[in-house]
């Protein structure tokens, strides 16, 4: 089967690398000029003027919106493509692969009888955390968010970082602690630790078990490894949201910096947020 997909930012890319051993990928589509003849992993990336001489069996449109995916098979429809299409928004409205991994890895800790406490670096509104705290219903939750968004400070490292000004649809603002605790199955079990960090780390923080990593940016999640990988018992495990993000680069050049000061392995995950796993050996 001869494949195209619409939209070769992180969606795009991890439908890249969910497709079947037995389809062919021929080329990434998109709207956007500036992306024509280039090249992701040798393969090309195409106006959509070009589709119809490909001749795909399958078109996946690749993006989020459902504004945005409504009007790339309209504009389909309307040069002439009469082939498949299919698109990852109910993928993504039905299953959370992120979550699924979460909740296998929480199985995987808690049938071991690992000891250690659970952590988040980048709460938000409490969603994934909630889903942490249900998991580990006995164990204190540690959550560390500046509670106000992005800091300046960041944001300027994450320029030098990444060469470019960041461009965030979300400032992530909207949030506060009363609506994180609201969310959490068993609230008596959370530390909130509000502020920049790495300065709201107590002293007195104890190992660690479990660990999300979600922060964004460049600064803290470096940070986030610095500080926890040291406090992660043996067999325990940090997850990290955004390592092969399209949109959020920094995330992934902190833990490649990381790793390659310690010696560390990633183990990229197929989810859309572009997910990885660090697990301490020893």
């Amino acid at each position: 089967m001869k494949i195209l997909i619409f939209g070769c930012g992180q969606g795009g890319q991890a439908v890249k690398n969910w497709l079947p051993a037995d389809s062919t990928l021929i080329a990434f589509v998109d709207n956007d000029p500036s992306k024509w003849g280039t090249q992701i992993e040798n393969i090309p990336v195409i106006a959509p003027a070009q589709i119809l001489t490909y001749a795909p069996d399958l078109i996946w449109i690749a993006v989020l919106n459902r504004e945005a995916a409504l009007s790339i098979e309209r504009q389909l429809t309307d040069m002439g493509y009469i082939g498949k299409i299919q698109s990852i928004i109910p993928l993504h409205d039905h299953m959370d692969i992120r979550l699924a991994h979460l909740r296998l890895l929480a199985r995987e800790i808690n049938e071991r009888h690992l000891p250690g406490a659970v952590a988040e670096l980048g709460v938000y509104q409490g969603v994934f955390a909630a889903e942490i705290n249900r998991l580990f219903p006995d164990r204190p939750i540690y959550l560390f968010d500046t509670f106000q968004g992005f800091s300046d400070k960041d944001l300027e490292t994450e320029k030098k970082q990444t060469a470019c000004t960041p461009s965030f649809k979300k400032d992530f603002k909207d949030t506060s602690i009363e609506k994180v605790l609201a969310h959490l199955p068993y609230p008596e079990q959370a530390i909130i630790c509000p502020g920049y960090f790495p300065e709201t780390l107590p002293p007195d923080l104890p190992d660690l078990a479990f660990v999300s990593l979600d922060p964004d940016l460049y600064e803290p999640v470096y940070q986030g490894l610095c500080a926890f990988w040291p406090r992660l018992i043996p067999g325990g495990i940090i997850l990290i949201h955004d390592y092969n993000s399209t949109q959020f680069t920094g995330a992934g050049k902190a833990v490649r910096t990381f790793c390659r000061e310690n010696h560390l392995m990633v183990i990229p995950l197929v989810d859309l947020h572009g997910s990885a796993i660090l697990m301490k050996q020893s």
